[in-house]
């Protein structure tokens, strides 16, 4: 094969340097019939034979250009069968697909085609599918990731590997601009095709390729080279802080059934550099396949978090995500979040040992229990209580709080609304309903379990009954 432009040897060292694939592997080149994916097919069919790898040729028919669109397959099978290499044809139902899924044109090509080369790849056992992207091809994504107000890793461009759903997805040529490859097919007699729809600007990416790349030219003729280097630059940075990243989920965050918890002391030690990172990807795993997190929402959410002052609250993040915050910790989930509620219980006058559950929370109510002294109720701890059961109006009832409650406090200190109580407390919103409160026939709170007791029914040495209330937290 004539390699007047060391070609060959390039792309040897490129997949050698990369590890793209091994001995033994089978690689799956995506075809289109242009240049570069017809100098990729023969340059890779030399390679298998020197490095003893298999190779197959697959090629995707969009039916988007009819005529053109068949003889570009044909063209393809045809190269095949002169390699001696197994050919695959796909020919999804575009334009069926792009009003199903509700996508553009390219977006819904795009997915049927990296689903046809996967089942390709599947069906000959394949460890990575060869994509052509050039040069020209990465300075052009990275400049559209520019001019879109990506991060560096849009600006990092396209990978020479990416793991997709345990195949490798290679790019070998991507050291290489278009006009060498057209100069290697025409120097070795390679037919290719050239695609009308490249000359229109209707697509971004040709806008850019045929009206600003040639403006931005006349203040860096080497455009495209700067634009490879700084992906190149950016890329291996770009994966050693994503690897300090899922470093920095491990250490702050932890899974929940409904989402993500994260330790906001934590995130607030964490570089300023990993902190919307970290926000990023969290929202990531809660994202379906086409849902965007932009700038905006990640750092929003990144301030809210670190602010001082703003300690509770829930965001809107689009797409069904949810961030809420409860003082020191951060709950990332889908849907907003359901307030837990207890279910009233009803409690009558009865002598023994009686356990209420609700959920993770148990209340024991022993009556009649006898104490030794008073001094035995001025060291009860937090999670009990204990009163005059002869000043008590039954029946008891035990629920969650409501719009408006109020407590009467001891020592004359008033009245104090309960809500008002449960944020002195720091309690979490998503919490305050399951925190019991005990309240008498009357509607008055006696107990605002774990939290504080009201002024009524105190014992004192005229009292000969006494109800007892503990919280247990074991028995569930």
């Amino acid at each position: 094969m004539n390699d007047r432009n060391g070609l060959l040897r390039e792309a040897r060292e490129e997949i050698r340097e990369y590890g793209m694939w091994k001995t033994g592997d089978t690689v799956v080149a995506a075809v289109s019939g242009g240049p570069d994916s017809m100098a990729m097919l023969h340059l890779l069919h030399v390679l298998s034979r020197e490095e003893g790898f298999g190779l197959v040729c697959a090629h995707v028919n969009h039916g988007l250009r009819p005529e053109e669109s068949a003889e570009e397959a044909e063209l393809v099978r045809a190269a095949a069968a002169g390699l001696g290499v197994p050919f695959e044809l796909g020919e999804p139902d575009v334009r069926g697909y792009k009003r199903q899924a509700g996508l553009g044109t390219q977006a819904a090509a795009r997915e049927l085609r990296y689903r046809f080369l996967r089942e390709a790849a599947l069906r000959h056992r394949a460890s990575a599918i060869a994509l052509a992207h050039h040069a020209g091809d990465q300075a052009e994504t990275v400049m559209l990731h520019l001019l879109r107000g990506s991060g560096t890793g849009g600006l990092a461009g396209m990978r020479r590997i990416r793991l997709w759903e345990g195949l490798r997805v290679v790019r070998p040529l991507l050291r290489f601009e278009k006009e060498a490859l057209v100069v290697f097919c025409e120097n070795n007699g390679i037919r290719y095709a050239t695609d009308s729809s490249n000359a229109g600007t209707d697509y971004a990416r040709n806008r850019l390729r045929l009206d600003t790349f040639p403006h931005l030219e006349s203040y860096n003729a080497k455009l495209s080279a700067a634009l490879n280097r700084l992906a190149d630059t950016l890329g291996p940075e770009e994966d050693y802080l994503h690897e300090q990243t899922l470093l920095a989920f491990e250490q702050t965050c932890r899974g929940r059934k409904e989402g993500t918890e994260l330790d906001r002391t934590a995130f607030s030690a964490l570089p300023f550099a990993l902190q919307r990172r970290l926000v990023k990807l969290i929202l990531n795993y809660l994202s379906e396949p086409g849902a965007e997190t932009d700038f905006a929402k990640v750092d929003l959410v990144r301030r809210r978090l670190l602010s001082p002052d703003d300690s509770t609250w829930t965001l809107d993040l689009g797409y069904g995500r949810t961030c809420t915050r409860e003082y020191d910790r951060a709950f990332f989930r889908l849907g907003r979040p359901e307030p837990g509620v207890l279910r009233a219980e009803t409690i009558g006058r009865e002598p023994g040992i009686r356990t209420l559950r609700f959920g993770s929370l148990g209340m024991i109510f022993e009556e009649e229990r006898k104490v030794p002294d008073d001094e035995a109720f001025t060291t009860l701890g937090p999670e009990e209580a204990a009163f005059d059961a002869d000043r008590l109006e039954y029946p008891l009832t035990v629920r969650s709080r409501l719009p408006g409650d109020r407590i009467e406090l001891p020592r004359g200190a008033g009245t104090k609304k309960v809500k008002d109580l449960l944020i002195d407390e720091k309690i979490a919103p998503s919490q305050r309903g399951l925190i019991p409160l005990v309240c008498d026939a009357g509607g008055r709170i006696l107990w605002l379990g774990g939290l504080k007791r009201s002024k009524h029914a105190w014992l004192d040495r005229r009292s000969e009954k006494i109800l007892y209330i503990r919280i247990d937290r074991a028995l569930c």
